[in-house]
């Protein structure tokens, strides 16, 4: 066996020794290559991801990012796949329902990486399509950023007014130096009058006439005069006060007016440039909004999308498309008969120790259920010695002063039960320090009174009082 076969196999984590067959390989070889082109499409999938993600970066930098993240890729195919495929191949119980869900699992993964990697590979096959949408959605963003921005600081509204401030301004101004016509012809009027009685002065004025007497002759028509001047100038007045006056306060709306609008255009401008920095800085044709965009508006685009990710999850599942056809392997049958045996062996080393156990338990319990009735049997005997007692004490008040025989045997009983007790408890002790080995206590004969006569004997040691 060669040694491409020997690395393919143990790509899909089996091990070869000596004793491997070629027949026991199966289609082991061939589902190893099919991980290395997997393996090594992720690793194209993640260079040109990398590469895309590290444009900011300068040149050598940027190549190094690249190859970091095609070695993930390849990592993770590798490791996903191997994992997989030896575990499909060595279970025990073929054809059950973990066997799908790990299928499930995998195929979700490939979807979820590719879809991830596909962002930065379909633009390559997709570039004019996705240059001339990258341009159309910065304008449509543009424009909606300058109408919400607009809204946002209320700019037309701020602008109108100061518009019709200032055309206020511009009316009172305007109004300001245009005298209206009744009041210009009482000026003229005035000027009229002052321009007459003045060619009246003159043309009497003589060398022979004295100035005080025209002055005199003509003061009517001066004071007329002067009359009209003074008709027009508070006529004047009267309409220019409060012009002047609306012109001041209007001035001043326009002032605020104009700050306001300046202030809602300044940050007018500021959001609308900086939205528009970050569409022309992310907006480009490796972003997600503009693949899904093309995607749903252009009929074309999305027939290749689907297309090559179509393809993509096609070779991407080519090790468990081979799996599935060739199906387990030698090698894999006999992991897994090696497995199944020593899980037998575990479970009947578990089910001896389970019995073991159940039996020490009914040992132990059984000593203890002796003990327990040893212990008991004690505390009968010590209660009917008690008992006995009791009826003694009454027998030895009612015969204390008899001095039949009888009443000799009562002092008799009473020393053989004092024996009789002291024995019992000695029994006792020994039989709880060694309860296997407890014999019940023999009884104690008592011995019948002698009396040499009919005459009561009395023994001073045995007598106790009541």
């Amino acid at each position: 066996m060669n040694i491409f076969t020997r690395a393919m196999v143990a790509i899909t984590g089996h091990h070869i020794d000596k004793g491997t067959e070629p027949e026991d390989v199966g289609g082991l070889s061939k589902i190893g290559l099919s991980i290395c082109f997997a393996a090594f499409l992720a690793a194209i999938q993640f260079g040109i991801a990398g590469w895309y993600l590290g444009e900011n970066f300068d040149p050598d930098t940027r190549v190094i990012f690249a190859a970091v993240t095609a070695i993930i890729g390849t990592c993770i195919v590798l490791i996903i796949d191997r994992n997989f495929i030896y575990a499909a191949d060595t279970r025990a119980d073929t054809g059950g329902v973990l066997t799908y869900i790990y299928l499930a699992i995998r195929v979700f993964l490939i979807l979820a990486i590719s879809s991830l990697s596909s962002q930065f590979t379909l633009p390559l096959l997709l570039k004019s399509e996705l240059g001339i949408h990258v341009q159309d959605l910065k304008d449509e963003r543009y424009d909606t950023a300058k109408d919400r921005y607009t809204n946002k600081h209320e700019v037309k509204e701020k602008v109108g007014s100061e518009q019709e401030v200032a055309a206020q301004v511009n009316k009172l101004k305007t109004e300001i130096a245009t005298v209206p016509p009744a009041i210009a012809r009482q000026k003229v009027l005035a000027e009229q009058c002052m321009r007459d009685y003045k060619k009246k002065i003159n043309a009497s004025i003589g060398p022979d006439i004295d100035e005080n007497d025209v002055a005199n002759l003509y003061a009517k028509d001066k004071s007329d005069c002067e009359r009209q001047d003074a008709n027009y100038k508070e006529a004047y007045r009267t309409y220019l006060e409060p012009k002047k006056t609306a012109l001041i306060a209007s001035e001043e709306a326009y002032g605020v007016a104009h700050e306001d609008a300046t202030k809602a255009k300044t940050l007018f401008k500021t959001d609308l440039q900086r939205a528009d920095e970050n569409n022309n800085m992310h907006l480009s044709v490796a972003s997600a909004d503009v693949m899904w965009s093309l995607i749903r508006n252009n009929p074309g685009a999305r027939a290749k999308y689907i297309m090559i990710t179509v393809v993509q999850l096609v070779l991407e599942l080519m090790p468990l498309l081979l799996k599935s056809l060739l199906g387990r392997s030698p090698l894999g049958i006999r992991v897994a008969m090696r497995g199944q045996l020593m899980q037998q062996k575990y479970e009947e080393a578990e089910h001896e120790y389970s019995l073991n156990y159940i039996s020490r338990t009914s040992q132990a319990g059984k000593a203890k259920n002796e003990q327990t009735k040893h212990d008991l049997t004690d505390q009968i005997a010590i209660q009917e010695m008690k008992n006995q007692l009791m009826a003694l004490k009454v027998d030895t008040r009612k015969k204390f002063f008899d001095f039949s025989p009888a009443s000799q045997s009562t002092i008799h009983f009473r020393n053989l039960y004092n024996n009789q007790e002291a024995m019992n408890s000695a029994a006792s002790m020994q039989r709880a320090q060694t309860p296997q080995q407890a014999q019940p206590m023999a009884p104690i004969k008592p011995t019948q009174p002698t009396a040499s006569n009919d005459q009561p004997h009395f023994n001073p040691g045995n007598f106790v009082m009541p």
